[in-house]
């Protein structure tokens, strides 16, 4: 007998294996296509009889890089599906649940990806939930008629799911993390700052992402946001704003546009930076506050952090960068300090790709954390701050070191000898294990020991290299000189 749960849309069958229960594909939303391409996420429908969940649902349209394994073909607008993994089912259980919302730039990924198998993570007494939701213009487009957000929207829609539906997968839904990583992170925040998504969740975690602005970001707000003057120009390049029929435009058509206006592809001179990217939220007031956390009680507890060589997912070793690359991004990226980043980095015995991973990571990733870190603190949250550090031997051998994204298979668990992890790998997968479900669990990491909470007359952060220990929180000179223009 396979295992069964029932929802507020009828009955599920999902399927056992090594002892945890997986439901794939589950629906909750409508499918937003036709007339509602562009509109907030509608309720899902009911259904008759028994709906088998063992597959994973389609992913957004997307043109997916090389390094992501979907775990499915199909792409389609009809995108709305989630993948629920427990070790027991049924509302005595009252498991902390683990909401996760992929990276990708906004771009690219589905939650049926192979990293983000929810079965170890789940064997720690957990309800793991992954979720997909529309990407692109698909998700970020901000016609000015209708809105903006959507992608945040479809987020909150599966929050509501969780909170209706499951208790009947062994989860509290007073007891909901939701965690993210990169593009997933800056979700989180965005949950943080969305009035709608109150009470919907309890604990959140920031992986790399979810930081303030960048130092050279405008500092006012009287220029649209990016993701709205991209939407006028992909309107006018579809034959105009009529949305009527701009809904039954070729979804191809569209996702070729999307890809074309998203910013991937850097300007002259640079190379590519998640700063770039076009489609991204805006704060409107209306989904997203555009001060402070209105969709978070002061006392939710946030833990964030970030890797040591964030570039080197962006931009390889084995690449050429001329010298003048280091001149264009610091003034891309620093603005007004540009002249003594150069110096401060011209002080050091650099390569030119060694220059560019310490400017991007520190600029893109560690001061806007730091800077993120600072306000959450001073607003009342119990914040914890993490640095990853680990190398595996396929970091050694690659040269890419502890690159983005490199701490997510260590967070579920998903570790394979084949692809160059060792024992002390393992040793630092479990103990992260360990952190993640505890802070879900009470709101305070530890593996083997409690993590710091931050005190800004004190500061201390977990870093996790061959170990997790505690660590004095020290700033470098370079965080500090881009630290100054903000």
């Amino acid at each position: 007998m396979h295992p069964r749960a029932r929802t507020r849309q009828g009955d599920v069958e999902g399927r056992v294996q090594d002892g945890i229960v997986r439901f794939l594909g589950l629906p909750f939303a409508q499918p937003p296509v036709g007339d509602l391409r562009w509109r907030p996420p509608a309720p899902p429908e009911h259904w008759d009889g028994l709906r088998v969940a063992t597959q994973f649902g389609p992913a957004c349209p997307q043109f997916i890089p090389a390094m992501f394994n979907l775990r499915t073909k199909e792409k389609s607008e009809d995108c709305l599906y989630m993948n629920i993994w427990t070790p027991e089912l049924g509302r005595q259980a009252r498991q902390p649940v683990m909401v996760w919302i992929h990276g990708g730039g906004y771009l690219y990924g589905a939650g049926s990806e192979d990293g983000f198998d929810g079965a170890r993570l789940a064997s720690h007494g957990i309800t793991v939930v992954t979720v997909n939701y529309r990407l692109g213009a698909f998700g970020l487009a901000a016609p000015p008629a209708i809105g903006a957000n959507f992608a945040i929207l479809d987020h909150i829609a599966a929050l509501t799911w969780v909170a209706e539906n499951i208790e009947a997968f062994g989860g509290d839904p007073g007891s909901v993390t939701v965690f993210g990583q990169s593009a997933g992170a800056v979700s989180v925040r965005g949950l943080l700052s969305a009035p709608k998504a109150r009470g919907l969740f309890h604990r959140a975690i920031m992986q790399s992402g979810g930081g303030e602005p960048i130092a050279a970001a405008p500092k006012t707000h009287t220029s649209p946001p990016k993701a709205v003057t991209a939407t006028v120009e992909l309107f006018d390049r579809l034959g105009g704003a009529d949305l009527t029929a701009l809904r039954q435009v070729p979804t191809a058509r569209i996702a070729a546009l999307s890809h074309e206006l998203s910013g991937a592809v850097p300007p002259a001179g640079q190379v590519h930076t998640p700063a770039n990217l076009v489609w991204t939220p805006v704060p409107d007031n209306d989904v997203l506050s555009t001060k402070d956390f209105p969709g978070a009680p002061t006392e939710l507890p946030i833990m964030l952090g970030y890797v040591t060589n964030e570039v080197r997912y962006f931009i390889k070793p084995t690449g050429t960068y001329p010298d003048a690359t280091i001149e264009h991004m610091a003034r891309a990226l620093t603005g007004a300090q540009a002249d003594d980043v150069l110096a401060e980095l011209r002080s050091h015995q650099m390569t030119t790709y060694e220059a560019l991973d310490q400017l991007f990571t520190t600029a893109i990733f560690i001061e806007p954390s730091l800077a993120a870190l600072q306000r959450f603190s001073h607003l009342g949250h119990p914040a914890y701050y993490y640095h990853f550090d680990r190398v595996s031997p396929g970091g050694h051998r690659t040269s890419e070191l502890a690159k983005h994204s490199s701490d997510i298979r260590y967070v579920f668990g998903n570790l394979d000898p084949a692809d160059d992890y060792d024992q002390t790998d393992q040793a630092v997968s479990d103990a992260m294990q360990s952190a993640w479900t505890e802070f879900a669990r009470t709101g305070v990491p530890a593996s083997g020991f409690n993590w710091p909470r931050f005190d800004p007359s004190a500061p201390k952060l977990t870093f996790i290299g061959d170990t997790a220990q505690t660590r004095p929180m020290a700033t470098t000179k370079l965080t500090e000189i881009i630290a100054a223009q903000c």
